[in-house]
């Protein structure tokens, strides 16, 4: 597949996988009194499965074995969380910003990094 094609699919899935992340986000800080960043890192569980479903069937079209492709992806997810909670912690909690910012923040700069894994290593044809 095409990077171009395979990049607009991953941006499509990032945006159904984004929602989700930032609907539980929102109702947790919302409605709960979960701190920012734990709000991220059960967000980012919610989102994790639809995620890798849709990265696997349609972004990149892989018949491989789903459980070995799995822990390479949790991998790589885990990694995009842990470069998310830290932007949220540094956003919020250093900078004093409004938790939404840190929340854009992760969402314009971890993605081109998890698409360069996901495709490099735990999706590759």
């Amino acid at each position: 597949m095409a990077l171009a094609q395979a990049f607009l699919r991953f941006a499509v899935v990032g945006a159904v996988a984004t929602t989700i992340h930032a609907a539980v986000f929102a109702l947790l800080i919302e409605t709960t009194p979960v701190d920012p960043v734990g709000a991220t890192v059960l967000a980012f569980v919610v989102a994790f499965a639809a995620g890798f479903g849709l990265n696997r069937r349609w972004t990149f079209a892989s018949r491989a074995d789903p459980l070995a492709q799995l822990p390479r992806y949790l991998v790589v997810q885990l990694a995009g969380l842990v470069l998310n909670a830290a932007i949220m912690a540094l956003a919020v909690h250093v900078q004093r910003w409004s938790p939404y910012a840190g929340l854009a923040l992760g969402i314009v700069l971890v993605p081109p990094v998890t698409f360069a894994l996901a495709r490099a290593w735990v999706f590759r044809p």
